[in-house]
């Protein structure tokens, strides 16, 4: 069914419009795909769904310091691309990428706190199109994950300065 997405029409809509849908997409739980690039130019992609919007320019999001995505914006090649894939919404955004904090309290693993600033943004949603956003659901003995998530979210959201 992808082959929709090349023929039809895209939807119409200005910057502004898009920053708030970015906005509104970005608030605990939408998955992104985002793509970062090695020192040799080979494209690494990872999906996360550990991502908040800060405000219509700038996102927050959990890094596996372990990850080649966190060794590429550590290494100074801050250029990035993230993917938004939510219910009838798809953005794809460009930016650069700052570890801010070294060490989310939040998570359980190794996770630097990464701000990218927002420079573009473009609609790949599809008019007519009904797209339906991956999401995941936690088995029951699994289900206390969801406060653990609420937390890392909050921490996201909050100021460098704990504000």
């Amino acid at each position: 069914m992808s082959f929709f997405f090349y023929n039809a029409k895209s939807m119409a809509r200005n910057e502004a419009e898009l920053r708030r849908l970015l906005l509104g997409a970005l608030r605990g739980g939408t998955s992104v795909v985002l793509a970062t690039v090695s020192e040799d130019g080979v494209p690494s992609t990872a999906l996360n769904s550990w991502i908040v919007a800060k405000d219509e320019q700038t996102v927050a999001l959990a890094v596996d310091t372990r990850s080649s995505a966190y060794a590429n914006i550590s290494a100074g090649r801050t250029k990035v691309a993230f993917e938004v894939l939510a219910d009838d919404l798809i953005l794809s955004a460009r930016g650069r990428a700052t570890i801010i904090k070294e060490t989310l309290a939040s998570v359980s693993f190794p996770c630097a706190l990464a701000h990218i600033e927002v420079d573009s943004i473009r609609d790949h949603t599809v008019s007519s199109v009904h797209f339906r956003g991956p999401q995941y659901t936690y088995a029951g003995d699994k289900g206390h994950r969801s406060d653990v998530e609420r937390a890392i979210f909050e921490e996201l959201a909050k100021d460098v300065s704990g504000t």
